[in-house]
């Protein structure tokens, strides 16, 4: 009997890792972790810009096909309480409406009695800082940009980083496009 357990202690010995071996292990992971980190924060504040710019690129096809299918104004403004337009908050909000009886300038009061509120997007958040070169954007029935001239976007993350800064541009036609290189926050 005395052999039979010499031999099943040999088959049944402790193959574990060692307190040594598992501090290296963290220790590795923990430098990996501090050099990848700031790349994967950057990476993220990148992307989160990339999809506010898509947000305001879809906001800007929602009003302009209203606009063709209603065969009437659409208007974009900043709104603080999705109920009315507020000039140069765009950072609280905006909102997509039908002026029924084209009156509209973005300043407070502009939404009245007979205008349609079609959606109200939130604020960006934090995360970023919004400045957009109007108080007012519209679309006239054709689908066209009625806001005179070209009309920018400039999208910044708090942190300043112009590398991470997304603007939208949009031209008399009314089509947005999305401009990622070269940008200065302010």
């Amino acid at each position: 009997m005395s052999h039979g357990l010499r031999e099943l202690k040999k088959f049944t010995k402790n193959k574990g890792y060692s307190l040594i071996e598992l501090l290296v292990t963290v220790g590795i992971l923990g430098i990996l972790l501090a050099v990848a980190l700031p790349n994967f924060q950057d990476t993220i504040e990148s992307n989160v810009t990339n999809s506010q710019a898509k947000l305001f690129i879809t906001t800007l096809n929602l009003a302009r096909s209203e606009a063709i299918k209603r065969g009437t104004n659409v208007g974009i403004c900043p709104s603080n309480d999705g109920l009315d337009c507020d000039a140069a908050s765009w950072s609280t909000g905006w909102i997509v409406f039908v002026d029924v009886n084209d009156d509209s300038d973005g300043a407070t009061g502009s939404i009245d009695a007979g205008d349609i509120i079609i959606r109200v997007f939130d604020a960006l958040g934090a995360d970023s800082v919004l400045t957009v070169t109007t108080d007012y954007m519209e679309y006239n029935s054709l689908g066209f940009s009625a806001t005179l001239g070209v009309q920018t976007m400039l999208l910044c993350p708090s942190t300043g980083t112009s590398a991470n800064a997304r603007s939208v541009e949009i031209g008399v036609s009314g089509r947005g496009r999305r401009i990622e290189g070269g940008l200065v926050c302010p």
